[in-house]
């Protein structure tokens, strides 16, 4: 089994690079430890970055399944910080335009189908494989934004229309680049701060990568 861990940014899989003692490889941010079973690949931050650097790296390397791993901020306060979540689908967040004090998507607007080959009613969700199905953490729905929102109006808009449970910068880029290749895949998010006015006295961005590892280095043990 070939497996591919992604993320943004290197600070965000630092622990799992140092217990797989990994190393940068022959590829613009690539980390390996010589086991080809087991690749770190950081794209850097957000939808374009992703979703150019994953597919440049897909179409050169054969792999079987993807994780991407990051974090994020949530909108639902039933969630702690620093738990880590499994997002079930994802959606554009600021994809759009705005009409005076309303937003409308693209979607609304008529622009692109809910319902094609990727989307599902205006979400894309993984390609289902064992080893996903097998992850035992709760489940959360996802919007992938731009630009992070920090202004209080702005927010209760964007969870009156999305309903999401949490935001993050990549997320939907990871999961429309799988469809494209047909790799089964699963993205694990670790809260580092509620999505508020910014106050990043409040984050807990250390601990939430902690655990973030933590959780998959116990995910990678179970599938060895």
């Amino acid at each position: 089994m070939k497996i591919t861990i992604v993320a943004a940014t290197k600070m965000e899989l630092q622990p799992l690079l140092d217990v797989y003692q990994a190393k940068e490889a022959n590829f613009i941010g690539l980390y390996t430890n010589n086991d080809e079973s087991l690749h770190f690949l950081v794209t850097g931050m957000g939808m374009m970055q992703t979703a150019a650097h994953l597919m440049w790296y897909a179409n050169r390397y054969e792999r079987d399944f993807y994780f991407d791993i990051g974090v994020a901020g949530a909108f639902n306060r039933t969630i702690q910080l620093c738990e880590v979540l499994k997002i079930t689908s994802e959606t554009y967040g600021d994809f759009g335009v705005e009409n005076d004090d309303m937003f409308e998507d693209f979607f609304e607007m008529g622009f692109l189908e809910k319902s094609t080959s990727v989307f599902e009613y205006g979400l894309v969700k993984p390609i289902e494989h064992i080893i996903s199905k097998n992850i035992n953490l709760k489940h959360a729905s996802s919007i992938t934004v731009n630009k992070v929102h920090g202004n209080e109006k702005t927010i209760t808009q964007i969870v009156q229309k999305y309903n999401a449970d949490i935001e993050n910068m990549e997320g939907l880029a990871f999961y429309y680049v799988m469809h494209l290749m047909q790799k089964p895949s699963i993205e694990i998010r670790s809260i580092s701060n509620y999505v508020e006015k910014r106050n990043k006295g409040n984050w807990k961005l250390k601990d939430a990568i902690e655990n973030l590892n933590t959780e998959m280095i116990e995910i990678l043990n179970g599938i060895n």
